[in-house]
């Protein structure tokens, strides 16, 4: 059974799209080791608590290798190690993509695993599946904990434990062009009927060679985590739970039902409607962030991430942009926590020193040049209140938080379950099945995996 879980996490990681959380741009792969700083500082809580002893700190880290925030990742290292000279901080910048996928494979080898390694809601159970996040709880102090905002150490909880340590929050909402909006005097959608109309109006063939080039909804159709994961919010907001905790066993409610079909031919049928990019199978979160940049699409499903691509690549855009909550009577949306994990296999001393190096990452910078940079929503309740978070473009997040998430998603098979909604999806995208034929595979994909979980 597990050879076979093992596979089906393995196959869903190969597909993914290098992308944080709700996605981000591609990490770069080349390894780097940070320059250990040569300038003394006060004794930190690493010094004391491993008494001077030399502690190196290897990370494989996600955020490393985009632009342009990666470069703090460097930054911050450095500083820390200047101010902490017993400690030696290695970052290699690694894909996300890629860093799941290495660690899956080094669980046979757990003295390969990195001290601290990237990780985020919709990965981290697998990866304590696998046995390699080490439980924090007890290592991050009460008053580091209450400085989080509100939901963010729930969202780090597996069971009693803390998985991994909060850095930014990534909840899934829909930016757009709020000129267009006005423009064609349109409200901001309550529900996916509505969304679709939407769309529709702002589907435009705006140099009249009879081809559509201004989508209304910039979907990411990509089977891919990318894709994959906005489909399954897409799910939540309609109130199919996709899988759920039921007796000590797993269940789902994606079955033939009316509700179910509607949802995901609503989905589907946006294609066939012409009201997403041409050659949806191919766009990627990348491809998509690149769209709305440009002003080929009107609403794009993603991130606060994609606010700092928008406006890296289009600065024009800056007060033209606005966020509105999901459409849908219920949650579409985890907090999307992402953060660091520390190795279940780390030293007592390399725990602390990374524990105490992590604090110092989210609480030194008062500038939140990281998050600013990425368009990230900073974990802290501190750095939620940072002026960049406080316009239009993030109402829409930060009512979402305030309302609440959904808890963070602890089905181990999380990987399989994805790609299984992917393979529905990019089915009928593809022409090869209907949107009845797809359902019908989807859910004997989904019961077989459900079956090797109980």
């Amino acid at each position: 059974m597990r050879k076979r879980v093992l596979a089906l996490f393995f196959s869903a990681l190969m597909a993914m799209s290098a992308v944080t959380g709700c996605g981000s741009g591609a990490a770069k792969s080349e390894t780097t080791a940070a320059a250990k700083g040569s300038e003394g500082g006060e004794s930190s809580a690493a010094d004391k608590g491993a008494e001077g002893e030399k502690v190196t700190l290897t990370v494989f880290d996600g955020y490393a290798g985009e632009d342009p925030h990666g470069q703090y990742i460097y930054k911050y290292a450095e500083e820390y190690m200047a101010a902490n000279p017993n400690v030696t901080i290695e970052v290699q910048a690694v894909s996300t993509n890629d860093i799941y996928t290495k660690l899956s494979a080094m669980a046979a080898t757990p003295d390969d695993v990195p001290t601290i390694f990237f990780t985020s809601a919709d990965a981290v159970a697998t990866l304590h599946d696998l046995g390699l996040t080490a439980d924090i709880s007890k290592l991050v102090p009460e008053d580091l904990k209450s400085a989080f905002a509100n939901g963010v150490v729930e969202s780090c909880m597996l069971g009693e434990e803390m998985s991994y340590f909060p850095v930014a929050v990534q909840p899934t909402a829909v930016i757009y062009r709020t000129d267009r909006f006005k423009e064609a005097g349109l409200e901001t959608p309550k529900t996916w009927e509505e969304f679709v109309e939407t769309a529709k109006a702002l589907t435009k063939d705006t140099n009249g060679d009879g081809q559509m080039d201004e989508w209304g909804f910039d979907m990411v159709g990509s089977n891919n985590s990318s894709g994959q994961s906005r489909f399954m919010a897409y799910l939540w907001s309609n109130g199919i739970e996709c899988v759920t905790e039921d007796n000590g066993k797993w269940a789902t409610d994606i079955t033939e039902d009316q509700k179910f079909m509607d949802a995901f031919s609503r989905w589907t049928n946006m294609n066939v409607e012409g009201i997403v990019p041409t050659g949806i199978t191919e766009v990627d979160y990348p491809t998509a962030a690149n769209y709305f940049a440009m002003g080929y699409a009107s609403m794009f499903l993603t991130g606060p991430n994609a606010l700092g691509v928008a406006y890296a690549n289009n600065p024009d855009l800056k007060g033209n942009l606005g966020s509105f909550k999901m459409p849908g009577d219920f949650p579409g949306t985890m907090l999307g926590t992402e953060g660091y994990a520390v190795s279940a296999h780390a030293t007592d001393a390399e725990k602390e020193a990374a524990i105490d190096y992590l604090r110092f990452f989210v609480e030194h910078d008062k500038d939140m040049q990281f998050w600013q940079s990425s368009g990230k929503i900073p974990a802290t309740a501190e750095g939620q209140k940072a002026e960049y978070v406080s316009g239009e473009d993030y109402a829409g997040y930060l009512q979402q938080i305030a309302d609440g998430c959904r808890p963070t998603v602890k089905f181990a098979g999380v990987s399989g379950l994805k790609s299984a909604l992917g393979n529905a999806y990019a089915s009928v995208f593809s022409n090869e099945k209907s949107n009845e034929e797809a359902v019908k595979t989807l859910i004997s994909d989904i019961n077989e995996l459900l079956e090797d979980y109980n």
